[in-house]
């Protein structure tokens, strides 16, 4: 068997089989666990926009669902979307119909695409993840919405802490994933549980008697997440002993989240000084750190719909700082010029392409 088949309908050992509930005919949830009052106040801005929320069938996604439903305002606006890989057909087939009957038991509208065989034979994680977002987006846009949940929790945020820190990520990757994260395409993915330790979800369904769909390979050394969780972080816990492992992380990243705030705030203040129409004056930049400098750089790359790689940003703080004069192109033929103290770029593009003057 296929490692990516080893999955299970969750409703025997760990928590009983659905029985009447909250939103499926009479009493409360057990109330443990609370959306992020951020989030809520994000999506209460546009009352009738639909909350597209991403459901893999999983204890996470599940959880997220119930707890939606129990907020009468938000479930109104609830649009469950899920994505079949076609990672293990017998599996993908059984997560899929779950999804699909829980949300005929919650009475939800819910889409449901399975990846055709024109996509290839993609099978690594990164891949998969870009198909299921395109999609998302398409169902966002018919549904004429920005707005995308998912079950990102506490757990995920600290694993992808130590994975980042890892490979030598900055301050942006080690703080991700946001509460509230905006896109250049207008899109905003919501992840009102990033507060919530996994534990607290599982036991939040069981009290509940909910099913859920148990993915049997998260207990398989299989990538690197997997690893991180099951060799990797019980040996830390077990060279800290005496210490709390979680609470000393969240810490750590609730720290490092104050510093990457601060300093978006300081940066944008000196954009906002720097910025005039299509061009980025750089003399206001001299005096900032080099941290400084880069946010502005990006601010000013991304306000114009572009994207330049590490290698092109070290070229134009090199540039700058050397009060050098500089052309350089940036993905997609277009051509970045920097003279005497002024960088310019070619105006922004709106959605169907033309330029912004």
């Amino acid at each position: 068997m296929e490692v990516a088949d080893r999955r299970r309908l969750d409703t025997g050992k760990h928590s009983s089989a659905p029985r009447r509930g909250p939103h499926c005919h009479g009493r409360s949830p057990t109330p443990a666990v609370e959306l992020s009052p951020r989030v809520l106040a994000v999506v209460e801005r546009f009352g009738e926009r639909s909350l597209c929320v991403a459901c893999s069938g999983g204890s996470d996604s599940v959880a997220l669902v119930h707890l939606l439903c129990a907020v009468p305002s938000l479930r109104r606006r609830l649009v469950l979307l899920h994505y079949d890989h076609r990672a293990g057909r017998e599996t993908s087939e059984r997560d899929r119909n779950f999804v699909q009957s829980l949300a005929a038991r919650l009475d939800l509208p819910c889409e449901v695409a399975t990846r055709g065989d024109g996509t290839g034979k993609i099978s690594n994680e990164e891949g998969l993840r870009a198909l299921r977002m395109h999609w998302f987006r398409h169902c966002m846009a018919r549904h004429g919405t920005p707005y995308l949940l998912t079950a990102h929790q506490r757990d995920d945020a600290l694993e992808t802490l130590l994975l980042r820190l890892a490979r030598g990520g900055n301050l942006e990757s080690l703080t991700a994933p946001r509460e509230v994260q905006h896109f250049r395409d207008g899109s905003i993915h919501l992840r009102p549980l990033l507060h919530v330790p996994k534990a607290d979800l599982v036991k939040f369904l069981r009290d509940n008697g909910w099913a859920w769909c148990e993915d049997e390979t998260n207990s398989l050394p299989c990538h690197g997440r997997n690893r991180m969780r099951l060799q990797l972080i019980p040996l830390w816990r077990t060279f800290e002993a005496g210490r709390s492992w979680d609470r000393s992380l969240l810490r750590c990243r609730r720290l490092l989240v104050e510093d990457r705030d601060a300093l978006a705030a300081w940066a944008g203040r000196i954009y906002a000084r720097a910025r005039e129409k299509n061009c980025l004056h750089t003399a206001p930049l001299l005096g900032e750190p080099v941290a400084i400098r880069r946010r502005v750089l990006h601010l000013y790359l991304t306000e114009r719909r572009l994207c330049a790689g590490a290698a092109v940003v070290e070229k134009l703080l090199t540039a700058i700082a050397e009060k050098k004069s500089l052309r350089i192109s940036l993905p997609g033929g277009v051509d970045c010029h920097l003279a005497g103290s002024i960088l310019s770029l070619p105006s922004p593009l709106d959605r169907e392409g033309h330029r912004v003057l």
